[in-house]
């Protein structure tokens, strides 16, 4: 109850921010995993939701899910599923006119906070708060639409428990995703 609250509280200033603002992002990505602790990466996708609170600043939520395959000392792989929930302050730029139409490239960087959860098979790994940094650029295709490719980095650390073993280890579990999406502009 009390995380319905918090939640519904947190849209709700959000929406109160969007309201003085410019142009709301709704957009759906792909993403890849390919640095850090990350060993053998599916194909991910997500969503998000950015709402501006000027023109330089906004504040976006995202969710990206992905697969990776963990490998043992022994040789045996673990397949593992990872959801990143963030919170983000968005901070953008535009870089100026890029090709004969002269569309507005624009470029971001990005810094925050996640929730991750962990679905890892023969694993018992707690969910966790990691931070993350991260850069992007956004290229207009028409009125509403815009591509976009971001890099984003997150610093964590999780306890994993196997079922062989009542022992709880800590691991730092750092990782790196490469995004390519599609915004819409409201």
């Amino acid at each position: 109850m009390k995380r319905r609250i918090v939640y519904t509280g947190i849209l709700a200033l959000l929406v109160g921010m969007a309201s003085q603002a410019q142009a709301t992002r709704l957009g759906i990505h792909g993403g890849f995993s390919n640095s850090g602790d990350i060993e053998d990466s599916e194909l991910g996708y997500g969503g998000q939701l950015e709402l501006p609170v000027n023109p330089f600043f906004s504040v976006e939520f995202a969710v990206t899910q992905f697969g990776d395959e963990i490998k043992g000392k022994d040789g045996a792989t673990l397949d593992q599923d990872l959801t990143s929930i963030g919170l983000s302050a968005v901070f953008r730029g535009p870089l100026g006119p890029l090709g004969p139409l002269g569309q507005q490239l624009e470029g971001y960087t990005l810094l925050g906070a996640n929730y991750n959860t962990f679905d890892i098979e023969k694993m018992d790994a707690d969910d966790a708060v990691g931070f993350h940094f991260g850069a992007g650029l956004n290229l207009p295709i028409a009125y509403n639409m815009e591509l976009f490719t971001e890099y984003r980095y997150t610093f964590l650390e999780t306890e994993w428990e196997t079922e062989l073993s009542t022992m709880e280890e800590d691991y730092n579990y750092d990782f790196g995703v490469a995004k390519l999406g599609l915004n819409f502009l409201f």
